[in-house]
């Protein structure tokens, strides 16, 4: 959890905004509270993406899919605002740490963990479908684990089980390597393929990666059977969730829940969560060059003397305090040169770099006029902004980066206005360049 910065928005309709618990490519999640107290995670919808009529419908369909299928398994929906200048939604904050993070920190979790994992999420599904939606997107980054067990996050691109919502026909969406065979090929999609995310997710779990054909063998033959079922590449031979979630919760073992090193997470973040962090300080303003104050302070000398001659001659040329002699020849003063005029303070725009994802990215380089910044072990979601010249001025900017096979995603924008986006899956590098 991080302070809020400057430029961070302090309220989203009855809720007092406190600080950012997180960032994607589409909106800011940050903790926040209502009148009465209550946490709350509030999604707010960046703004350079808020006057697209496109990003505003999805963010409409995610509020009505997190509203029907919420409950034991989903983040309960507190309020939403979908027709805000930037749309929001508050769901309850859920004191947690996400599975991919869990295991990039503790490494794959024990076969008992995993089993409880996996008779959730299936009973996740179960909800979720009967609620009437296929979530499209489940993976370990939107798989959180809190003290009452998993619970699954992120309706962003869920489709009405009817087909309708989601993305265009014929659009593979959803993260590279969670998604089935007919998801990526763009196909009609059902429950079915959401089983075949769970199977992939808990690879995740078991082996720190998702299936491949090099992927580390799983040693609990229970574990494996079930994840194997949902591999399958036939929607239609794929368990149904909730007959796999009878199956999976028979075979718990007596081992608690969370295992340790998580629980020990899920007490950090309730312990910020009582007391976030304190805002950033607001950006320093830049102090005025040396030759700015020189200038100033010889205008006001020559503003002075000009006034000094005026008291000293009076109007018309005669003396203070005397009268004027025709006969006498007026005083001849050379006038004093203008002073030279203050260039105007130099105005800049700002840059920023947002990279999303659900990988580290093993090295990232941005370059900026030449001027070159290499990062490593960059874990995701990023941002940095650096100050650009003013129009007409422009800048060159690109960006490259390297990790472990997974999906990556970038944007570029220049005040506000999208200046380049891209990224992916299934590479292990990206990048892009442009001028803004």
């Amino acid at each position: 959890m991080q302070g809020l910065e400057h430029a961070d928005p302090r309220q989203a309709g009855r809720f007092r905004l406190l600080a950012r618990a997180g960032s994607g490519g589409m909106a800011v999640v940050y903790l926040g509270r209502s009148a009465s107290g209550r946490a709350a995670a509030v999604k707010v919808m960046h703004a350079d993406l808020a006057g697209d009529p496109e990003h505003r419908a999805r963010f409409r369909r995610e509020v009505a899919a997190t509203r029907a299928a919420g409950g034991p398994y989903g983040p309960g929906l507190m309020d939403a605002d979908p027709d805000a200048p930037r749309p929001w939604m508050a769901t309850e904050f859920l004191p947690a740490v996400s599975l991919r993070d869990a295991v990039r920190r503790t490494g794959p979790l024990p076969a008992d963990a995993v089993r409880s994992l996996a008779a959730g999420l299936a009973e996740a599904l179960a909800l979720i479908h009967r609620a009437g939606y296929v979530h499209l997107d489940l993976k370990p980054a939107n798989v959180l684990l809190t003290a009452d067990g998993p619970r699954v996050i992120d309706f962003g691109i869920a489709a009405e089980r009817d087909g309708t919502g989601g993305t265009a026909p014929g659009t593979p969406a959803g993260s590279r390597g969670y998604m089935s065979p007919e998801q990526e090929a763009g196909e009609p999609i059902g429950p079915p393929s959401d089983v075949y995310s769970l199977g992939c997710t808990l690879t995740f779990a078991c082996t720190g990666a998702p299936p491949t054909e090099r992927s580390v063998p799983i040693a609990d033959e229970g574990l494996r059977t079930a994840i194997a079922e949902c591999l399958r590449s036939a929607p239609d031979t794929r368990p149904e969730p909730a007959e796999l979630a009878v199956r999976l919760a028979a075979q718990e073992g007596q081992a608690a829940w969370p295992p340790p090193l998580i629980a020990a997470e899920i007490r950090r973040q309730t312990a910020a969560m009582e007391n976030p962090p304190a805002p950033r300080p607001r950006p320093a303003k830049p102090r005025r060059p040396r030759w700015a104050l020189l200038s100033a302070a010889g205008a006001l000398a020559v503003g002075c003397l000009a006034a000094g001659v005026l008291l000293l001659d009076g109007p018309g040329g005669a003396k203070a305090g005397g009268s004027p002699s025709p006969t006498a020849p007026s005083p001849t003063t050379q006038a004093a040169a203008p002073a030279t005029p203050s260039p105007p303070a130099e105005r800049t725009r700002v840059l920023e770099f947002y990279l999303t994802g659900d990988v580290t990215l093993t090295s990232l380089t941005y370059t900026i006029n030449g001027k070159s910044t290499t990062l490593k072990d960059v874990e995701l979601p990023w941002r940095t902004a650096v100050d650009i010249p003013a129009a007409p001025g422009s800048a060159e900017w690109s960006i490259k980066y390297r990790h472990p096979r997974g999906e990556v995603g970038y944007r570029v924008v220049v005040d506000r206005i999208m200046n380049g986006y891209g990224g992916g899956g299934g590479n292990t590098s990206g990048g892009s360049h442009g001028t803004a």
